[in-house]
C-alpha cells in the first residue's frame, strides 16, 4: 500500500510538473508582435556594446514609455540602451537579464516603478509571457524563491495566451513598431482623460530592500555608476500616494540607498500622460528626460 501510495504521488507530480513546462514553454502571439519585443533586443544590443561604455537604463515601462533616449545619448555623447519594458517582470529579473553585459565606466539609471511588496521584486504572469515569448534561455535566472512566488501565475498566463492564438502584427504605441533603437516608446500618443488612479504599496519588503541592496553593491564593485531615481509619476497620483511615497523614501533613505532626487522632481502636470499614471506623451517624455539630464549631469559632477 505504501508503495502505491509514493508511486501514485510520484505519478503526479510528474504529471503536473510535464504539464506545467508545457504551460510555461508557449510562446504569447501578441506579446510577439508587441513593444514587450524590445527585451530581446536590448539584450542583443547590450551584447553588441558589452565591450563599450554605455548608460544603461533600467525599469518599468514608466522607462520606456516616458525618457527620450536620443536625447541622453546627445547630452552624454555615449551609446543608451533602454532596457525598460514592463514592471511586471519585477525588478529582480530586470536586473539579472542585462548585470552580464555591465563593466567598468557604465552609468546605469535604475528608476524602477513604486511599490514595496513581492510582487515587485518578482514580477507576475507578466514574467512568464516575456521569458517564453522573447527570452526563453532567461529561465535559468529564477532563484528558488522566485518560483516559489510566480508559481501560482503560470495558469494566469496560460488563459491569457490561449485568448491571443492568432494575434497579428498591428501599429500603435504598443507594438513592436513603436520601439526605437535605443528601446524607447516612440510613437505619437496624446492624453487620454480616463487614466485610472493608482494605489501604491507604501510598506517595503525586506526581500526588495535588500535586493536594491544588492544592486548598489554589484554595480559599486564594478566601477559601474549607479544612479537611483524615483520613476514619472502622474501629478494626481503623486499627491494620491504621498504618504506611501514618502515611506517608501524614508525607508531606502534608512537602509542607505536614498533616492538621488526626491520623488516629486520627477512628478509632472496631468495632461502630459498617455494613458497610465507611469506613461508619458512625448511631450512628457521630452520634459522628464530634461530633468534626468540635469541631474544625471550634477551626479557624474558630485561623482
Amino acid at each position: 500500500m505504501k508503495r502505491f501510495i509514493i508511486k501514485t504521488s510520484l505519478t503526479v507530480f510528474i504529471s503536473v510538473m510535464l504539464i506545467n513546462i508545457v504551460m510555461i514553454s508557449c510562446k504569447d502571439e501578441l506579446s510577439l508582435y508587441s513593444h514587450e519585443k524590445n527585451a530581446i533586443l536590448a539584450y542583443n544590443r547590450l551584447h553588441t556594446l558589452e565591450d563599450t561604455n554605455k548608460i544603461v537604463i533600467i525599469a518599468g515601462s514608466n522607462g520606456g514609455f516616458s525618457v527620450n533616449s536620443r536625447m541622453i545619448n546627445k547630452a552624454f555623447q555615449m551609446p543608451v540602451v533602454n532596457t525598460s519594458t514592463h514592471a511586471g517582470i519585477g525588478v529582480r529579473m530586470q536586473f539579472e537579464l542585462y548585470k552580464d553585459f555591465l563593466r567598468k565606466g557604465d552609468i546605469v539609471i535604475f528608476c524602477p516603478e513604486y511599490g514595496g511588496g513581492k510582487q515587485r521584486l518578482y514580477g507576475e504572469s507578466t514574467l512568464f509571457r516575456i521569458l517564453s515569448t522573447h527570452l526563453p534561455f532567461a529561465y535559468t535566472k529564477i532563484s528558488i524563491p522566485q518560483w516559489l512566488f510566480i508559481y501560482k501565475y503560470i495558469g494566469i498566463n496560460y488563459t491569457k495566451t490561449l485568448k491571443h492564438l492568432g494575434s497579428k502584427e498591428f501599429e500603435g504605441p504598443y507594438s513592436a513598431y513603436a520601439v526605437n533603437e535605443y528601446g524607447d516608446i516612440e510613437y505619437e500618443r496624446a492624453h487620454q482623460d480616463t487614466i485610472t488612479t493608482m494605489k501604491i504599496e507604501g510598506k517595503m519588503d525586506e526581500e526588495v530592500v535588500n535586493y536594491y541592496k544588492y544592486i548598489h553593491t554589484y554595480t559599486k564593485n564594478k566601477g559601474i555608476t549607479l544612479v537611483f531615481l524615483p520613476p514619472t509619476l502622474m501629478l494626481r497620483d503623486f499627491k494620491y500616494n504621498s504618504k506611501q511615497i514618502d515611506s517608501i523614501a524614508q525607508c531606502l533613505k534608512q537602509n542607505g540607498i536614498a533616492y538621488q532626487a526626491l520623488p516629486s522632481r520627477y512628478s509632472f502636470s496631468d495632461s502630459l500622460y498617455f494613458d497610465t499614471p507611469y506613461h508619458m506623451t512625448q511631450l512628457g517624455a521630452n520634459k522628464r528626460t530634461e530633468v534626468l539630464i540635469n541631474d544625471l549631469q550634477e551626479l557624474l559632477r558630485v561623482n
